[in-house]
């Protein structure tokens, strides 16, 4: 290669990884949530829904409009005129204006100011949704990338050996069926690493799709990170949390006032309004530039709304049931939530104190002596199943402790953790 090639190699190479670099970025948690919050765009739509609710508030406070109504004589036969409108012809106007009579106007404005509390209460529903998943992600991501690291180191090991085994396999110093139980303990863990790397994509997918970018994210949890979480709240502390703050139940709750609004709004409708209106006729009348005023008022005898009122009264008695069922929904999701909380957390302080640093030692120790020969390839291949098996699972414990907080915080509407 030239030396103008050799250079040209090298600054591709160098933009190569620096594009690779940027395929990545390192987020803590809280950056996450920043991100979230700026710039997913389920959240924007759903805060343009509450503004085009408001604008309905804003409309039903608006009266409504006078009617103007203008009438021209076009052919006048007797003078055998056209548009004989003059001051010997003919023209009159009128005026109408519905007058909204038993309160109907304010109903309609409670009603469009409860759409719009609804609207906000939906909104705190999808931002708890998408949060919790968020954190969900998160973790699930952290939690793998430790695994899988665990998962890759293993595998250079086995590389090693089992390349060495090769060669003496191939000399006749070493038994064909110690370099079969080799590579079929590279290819278990090789698998592991595959099934999670699988999951991995698909979390990494979701958390991109929540934070919308297109770069994967690498966890930053700090190593005190769970210690928060081994503290057990009061049941009855987070019971008073999850009625006051959770946002499912504030739309059981708002739906079950906006149907009492609307069978109100129904039961007015029986009133009936009255059209005001004011007259002027030039030649049309019994007088000469006649003016009236009238006043029209419909009977309400054929039609007095019964069948809307029956129907707004069974909508009112579903919501308020399904607001009652409701209730005790989310006093049993917190029951269940709390109950799976200590369980994490004593399973999660049991493991700690049998997982710790000596694992890591041991493992090291293990290498080193199979290279030595001091120990056979049974023990050497049941310790390495054993230790990644205890890591996976010291690792899912971590993660279920984490998700049982999570769990917490969702029903509760909460950040207990």
């Amino acid at each position: 290669m030239t030396r103008k090639g050799k250079f040209c190699f090298l600054i591709c190479l160098f933009f190569s990884r620096l594009c690779f670099a940027q395929e990545t970025q390192t987020l803590t948690l809280e950056s996450c949530e920043e991100r979230f919050l700026k710039n997913n765009l389920l959240l924007l739509a759903e805060q343009y829904n509450i503004g085009a609710k408001q604008a309905l508030t804003i409309q039903a406070k608006a009266y409504p409009n006078p009617i103007f109504t203008a009438d021209f004589n076009v052919y006048d036969p007797q003078n055998k005129k056209i548009f004989h409108v003059d001051s010997t012809g003919q023209k009159s106007f009128q005026v109408q204006q519905l007058i909204l009579l038993g309160g109907k106007r304010r109903v309609e404005i409670e009603i469009a100011k409860q759409n719009t509390a609804l609207a906000e209460a939906e909104f705190a529903e999808l931002l708890r949704s998408l949060k919790s998943e968020l954190h969900q992600r998160f973790y699930n991501i952290g939690s793998a990338l430790v695994v899988m690291n665990n998962y890759q180191k293993q595998l250079l090991i086995l590389d090693t050996i089992i390349a060495s085994y090769k060669i003496q396999t191939d000399k006749g110093n070493l038994p064909l069926k110690d370099l079969i139980r080799l590579k079929s303990v590279y290819l278990k863990i090789n698998s592991y690493k595959s099934d999670l790397a699988t999951q991995n994509n698909e979390d990494q997918k979701q958390l991109k799709l929540l934070l919308q970018t297109n770069q994967d994210i690498i966890p930053v949890i700090p190593d005190d990170g769970l210690r928060k979480y081994t503290e057990l709240k009061a049941i009855a502390e987070l019971q008073a949390l999850a009625l006051s703050n959770r946002p499912d139940l504030q739309i059981a709750d708002q739906s079950a006032i906006l149907a009492e609004l609307n069978l109100k709004r129904e039961k007015k409708q029986r009133i009936p309004d009255i059209q005001l209106n004011g007259s002027y006729d030039q030649r049309g009348g019994a007088f000469h530039n006649q003016v009236n005023a009238g006043i029209s008022l419909p009977i309400p005898i054929l039609n007095t709304n019964r069948g809307n009122i029956k129907a707004a009264e069974f909508d009112k008695k579903a919501l308020d049931t399904y607001l009652q069922e409701k209730k005790l929904e989310v006093e049993l999701d917190v029951q269940q939530a709390w109950a799976n909380m200590q369980r994490s957390i004593n399973e999660y302080n049991k493991v700690k104190e049998l997982y710790n640093e000596e694992f890591t030692e041991v493992n090291k120790g293990v290498n080193d002596n199979f290279h030595l020969r001091n120990i056979s390839i049974l023990e050497f291949v049941d310790f390495v199943e054993s230790y990644n098996e205890s890591l996976a699972d010291f690792e899912s414990i971590k993660k279920q402790l984490v998700q049982s907080g999570n769990l917490v915080n969702y029903v509760t509407a909460t950040k207990i953790y």
